[in-house]
C-alpha cells in the first residue's frame, strides 16, 4: 500500500511539474507572439489621425453636457431666490443652511466612516488568514487595540494635512453664496446671471498661477471679451433702471434705487470672484483628495460658518418673519427654500465630478448657457426692463467663449512630457 501511495504521489508531482512547464512554455510563446506582433505593428504605418472636428466634439461633449445640467439647476435657484424676494423674505444665510446640512449629513456619513475605521478591511483580511493557522482571536485583539490607540493621532494628522483645506474651502463658498443670494434683493435676475461670467477670468488667473496651466493668446483675448461684456452688462443695467424710473414721472426714490441696483451688481461681481476662487480650490482638492471627502468635510465647515453668521445677523429678521401678521405666503416661501436647497444639492453633487474630469474654466464657460434661460425669465416672468445693450453684452460674452474654446490650454504635465520626449 505504501508503494502504491508513493508512486501515486510521484506521478502527481511529475504531472504538476509538467503542467507548470507547459504553462510557462505557453506564456513564453505568448510573449514571443506579443513581441512579434509589436514589431509588426511598429513596422506597419500608423493609422491616420482622427478628424479635428471629432476630437473637439468629444473633448467638449462632457463639459457641455454637464454644463447644461448645471445651467438648468442654476436657473431653478434663480427662480426660487426671486420669488423669495417678491414674498419679502431676505435670509440669504439661512436660505443656504439646508443645503450644507444635507451635504454634511449624506456625504459626511461616508467620509467619517472611512476616516474613523480605515483599518477595518485590513483587520478582516488578517482574521481570515489567521483563522487557518488557529491564531484568529489573538490577531483580532491586537488589531483592535492598535486602531483605538491611534485614532486620535490619525484624526489630528488628517486635520493638519487635509482638514484645514476644507475649512478654508467652506468659508469661501459660504461668503460667495452669501453675496450672490443677497444680490437678488438689489438687482434683477438677468444682471445676476450675466455678471457671474466674471467667474471665468478669476478661475483662469488662479489656474495659471496656482495650478500652473499655460494659456495661449487666444484664451486671453476670450477672457477680455467676457470682461467687456460684463462691463457692458453693468451699463445696460444702469440705463434700464434709469429709463424705468424716468417713466414714473420723477419719483423721489430715483437716486436711491439706482444706487441700490449698482450695489446689487457689486455684490454679484464679489460673489462671482468668490465662486472662481472656490471652483479652482475645489478642483485642486478634488483631484488630490477625492470627491467624497470634499463634499463631506467642506460642507461641514460651511455649515459651521453659516450658523455663526446667521445667528449673528439674521436672528431678528427671522423673528420678524415669524411674527408677521400676514402669513399667506408662508407655504410658498418654504417651498421656494426647499426647491432652492434641492437644486443646490444637485449642483454641488455634480460640480466636483465635472471639475475632476475637465477644468474649472471650461465648466464655467459651459455654465454661461444658463444666461439664455435667465434672460427669458427676467423679461417675461419677472417683468424686468429690457435694454438693447443686454444683447450686445451677451453677444460679447458668447464671442469670448468661442475664442477660449477654440484652443486647448497647455497643462504643466503636458509640457514636462514634451521636454522628456525631446531629451
Amino acid at each position: 500500500m505504501a508503494d502504491v501511495l508513493s508512486s501515486y504521489s510521484k506521478d502527481t508531482r511529475s504531472s504538476a511539474i509538467d503542467r507548470c512547464l507547459s504553462f510557462r512554455g505557453d506564456n513564453t510563446a505568448e510573449v514571443k507572439r506579443d513581441s512579434s506582433d509589436a514589431s509588426s505593428n511598429a513596422s506597419s504605418p500608423a493609422p491616420l489621425p482622427r478628424s479635428r472636428l471629432v476630437h473637439h466634439l468629444r473633448r467638449l461633449g462632457l463639459p457641455i453636457l454637464l454644463g447644461q445640467i448645471l445651467s438648468a439647476v442654476i436657473a431653478v435657484t434663480g427662480i426660487a431666490s426671486n420669488y423669495l424676494v417678491t414674498f419679502g423674505v431676505s435670509i440669504p444665510l439661512l436660505q443656504n443652511l439646508p443645503l450644507y446640512v444635507l451635504l454634511a449629513t449624506i456625504y459626511g456619513f461616508f467620509s467619517w466612516r472611512n476616516l474613523i475605521s480605515p483599518k477595518s478591511k485590513e483587520r478582516a483580511q488578517i482574521n481570515i488568514y489567521d483563522s487557518l493557522t488557529s491564531t484568529f482571536s489573538e490577531i483580532e485583539i491586537i488589531g483592535e487595540e492598535e486602531t483605538q490607540d491611534r485614532l486620535c493621532a490619525r484624526l489630528w494628522r488628517y486635520a493638519k494635512m487635509q482638514g484645514w483645506h476644507y475649512f478654508i474651502a467652506g468659508a469661501i463658498d459660504v461668503h460667495a453664496n452669501w453675496a450672490i443670494v443677497s444680490a437678488y434683493n438689489y438687482t434683477n435676475l438677468t444682471s445676476i446671471q450675466l455678471l457671474d461670467c466674471l467667474t471665468i477670468p478669476t478661475a483662469m488667473l488662479l489656474s495659471r498661477f496656482c495650478l500652473k496651466v499655460h494659456y495661449r493668446w487666444i484664451h486671453v483675448l476670450g477672457v477680455l471679451m467676457c470682461l467687456g461684456g460684463a462691463g457692458t452688462m453693468v451699463g445696460a443695467d444702469y440705463l434700464a433702471a434709469s429709463s424705468s424710473l424716468g417713466s414714473t414721472n420723477g419719483s423721489s426714490t430715483t437716486p436711491s434705487t439706482i444706487s441700490t441696483v449698482l450695489l446689487g451688481d457689486f455684490l454679484v461681481i464679489l460673489g462671482a470672484v468668490g465662486y472662481g476662487i472656490s471652483n479652482v480650490y475645489q478642483e485642486y482638492l478634488v483631484r488630490r483628495f477625492g470627491i467624497l471627502d470634499y463634499l463631506g468635510f467642506a460642507s461641514l465647515s460651511a455649515t459651521a460658518w453659516t450658523l455663526v453668521w446667521a445667528l449673528s445677523l439674521e436672528y431678528n429678521t427671522v423673528v420678524e418673519l415669524i411674527a408677521r401678521p400676514d402669513q399667506s405666503n408662508l407655504v410658498a416661501s418654504i417651498g421656494c427654500i426647499a426647491g432652492f436647497a434641492a437644486a443646490m444639492f444637485i449642483l454641488y453633487s455634480v460640480m466636483p465630478f465635472a471639475l475632476s474630469h475637465t477644468s474649472a474654466v471650461l465648466v464655467n464657460l459651459s455654465l454661461l448657457t444658463a444666461d439664455i434661460y435667465a434672460l427669458l425669465i427676467g423679461i417675461f416672468l419677472f417683468r424686468n426692463t429690457f435694454h438693447p445693450l443686454y444683447l450686445g453684452a451677451f453677444a460679447a460674452i458668447l464671442v469670448g467663449i468661442c475664442l477660449y474654446a477654440s484652443r486647448d490650454p497647455i497643462f504643466t504635465d503636458s509640457v514636462n512630457n514634451k521636454d522628456e520626449d525631446s531629451a
